[in-house]
């Protein structure tokens, strides 16, 4: 079954499964999947390795993201999760 132009989001608390239940619903219905979390945690962990995880360094972490970093295991950790809650409080 193909669900072109549907968007579904996932709302939750930290862990407690939203990545998983939107890869299955993806999976499911044909759709594209968009890890928001992964993304937050490249940014914070690009910002770190740029010298701190300030406003400024994360704006342009994420105006120029590292594609590569969706890929590294640094992404995953705790320090990485750490840093994506920061640089997600930004505006």
């Amino acid at each position: 079954m193909r669900a072109d132009g549907l968007i579904i989001a996932v709302d939750g608390p930290a862990a407690s499964g939203k990545g998983t239940v939107g890869s299955a619903l993806a999976k499911h219905y044909g759709l594209a999947y968009l890890d928001t979390g992964l993304l937050y945690r490249a940014v914070g962990v690009q910002a770190r390795d740029a010298g701190g995880l300030d406003q400024d360094r994360a704006e342009a972490a994420a105006a120029d993201l590292d594609l590569s970093l969706l890929d590294d295991p640094r992404t995953r950790t705790r320090s990485a999760g750490e840093a994506a809650s920061v640089v997600a409080a930004y505006p």
